[in-house]
């Protein structure tokens, strides 16, 4: 393993080494670097982008929970794209990697406060304080680029609902279903798959994918493991119809998506015996499959003077999930982010959202016939509501930072939890 990985390395650093070609018509004060003396611009022109980017977040909550805690959590991301064409002369044909870590520290705000809420206040943290490989695959396009095919280790979550991640509260950052079901893996967790999406018309594509669906991935053992783990338990297949049109000159997308896994899962409510679990107990009744569904709508619905790079812009997104299995079966988020609030400022961002969290009946059901049984009360859960605003400073072309209030109504759906209130702060560069 050492030596695949010491090659990769190698390879990545013979391929640098090597990019002379001049720049041509290339920007780098995207990068705190910049241009570094033209490497970057070499690099680029011979067919070879590298990127590095740190994001922290950190907060504390204000009320609510057990007690008052603050938490931390970073993550640095290199990514490395290898267009092929320019470099092997393979047209339309490129390579991606890209390298995670995760830092800070063990415990979300959410546990040490002990809030008890259904999503966490600070998304980047979790997945272990570990490297690892979180994309690396050929990606293909064809017949004048209307199809594209990917091939090689990635993550659901990159590819099917994926969304912008501007919150530093998890119900608004990224795709959302795999946030709530077990065998749907969001970054920086990668495994083998394979994508292929069709344009149908300019504005309209679709795209599938088969993703293999193994919880060894999810130990740190794994992190910079090139093969494949013992312990494949299925597939996981996406489905997902976008439409990308231009409304009034304004852009929009419009994601409906469907997915299934062969690996299922234990149910909630009934045991093996078909019994409930909470009177009976035993094993509960094993799932061979599940399913989901999910959407995603973001348009911009406004400009300033006729400049739509600022302007006021509006998302929906919701989750259907597995009735038998999902602790989460409902999820539904409305909110707005503006661009460039202040002529002053045109590169600043302000967003305001609201999510509306179900708890499956199942498990409300359940604790209902607990306490109808024992002396001992069960709390019964049912419908959490978080509402978040942020506002970006842009710093600088390659740096920002948000500030961020949340408001927790009903953490973990039980009406007897104290509401709460969380702050956080978000910043991130790009090197």
């Amino acid at each position: 393993m050492k030596s695949i990985n010491s090659l990769i390395t190698a390879s990545v650093l013979l391929l640098i080494c090597n990019s002379s070609v001049q720049a041509d018509n290339f920007s780098a004060d995207n990068y705190l670097f910049g241009d570094i003396g033209g490497i970057r611009s070499q690099m680029h022109n011979a067919g070879i982008d590298v990127s590095l980017g740190y994001t922290f977040e950190t907060g504390g909550n204000l009320t609510g929970g057990q007690h008052h805690a603050t938490s931390y959590a970073d993550q640095t991301v290199l990514g490395v794209n290898f267009d092929l064409e320019k470099l092997l002369d393979l047209s339309d044909a490129n390579f991606h990697v890209a390298l995670t870590n995760r830092g800070g520290q063990s415990q979300n705000i959410n546990d040490k406060a002990e809030i008890g809420q259904l999503m966490q206040s600070i998304e980047v943290f979790g997945r272990g304080r570990v490297t690892r490989i979180s994309e690396f695959y050929y990606e293909q396009k064809l017949l004048s680029d209307d199809l594209n095919i990917k091939l090689g280790r990635m993550n659901v979550g990159a590819e099917f609902g994926a969304f912008q991640c501007e919150f530093a509260y998890l119900g608004f950052c990224g795709s959302q279903f795999g946030n709530v079901n077990s065998t749907v893996y969001n970054w920086p967790i990668s495994q083998w798959a394979g994508v292929v999406k069709y344009k149908l018309a300019p504005e309209w594509y679709v795209k599938t994918g088969v993703y293999q669906m193994n919880p060894s991935w999810l130990k740190n053992s794994q992190n910079l493991n090139l093969g494949s783990p013992h312990g494949t338990l299925g597939v996981t297949i996406p489905v997902e119809l976008a439409w990308m049109p231009n409304l009034n000159d304004l852009p929009g997308t419009y994601k409906l998506g469907y997915w299934h896994d062969t690996v299922g899962g234990e149910g909630l409510y009934y045991n093996q015996d078909g019994n409930p679990l909470t009177i009976d107990g035993g094993k509960a009744r094993q799932h061979d499959s599940k399913d989901g569904a999910y959407f995603v709508a973001e348009q911009q619905v406004t400009s300033v003077d006729g400049d739509s790079a600022r302007g006021l812009s509006v998302f929906l997104m919701g989750t259907l999930n597995d009735q038998d299995i999902t602790t989460v079966d409902k999820s539904l988020a409305l909110g707005v982010n503006y661009q460039g609030p202040f002529a002053a400022r045109p590169t600043d961002k302000w967003g305001l959202a609201a999510k509306y969290l179900h708890v499956n009946d199942s498990i409300a059901d359940s604790a209902q016939l607990y306490n109808d049984n024992h002396a001992l009360y069960m709390p019964i859960q049912e419908t959490e509501t978080v509402i978040a605003s942020y506002y970006k400073f842009q710093v600088t072309k390659y740096s920002a930072i948000r500030p961020e209030i949340q408001y927790i109504h009903n953490p973990g759906g039980i009406s007897e939890n104290n509401d709460a209130w969380v702050v956080t702060l978000k910043g991130d560069i790009a090197f």
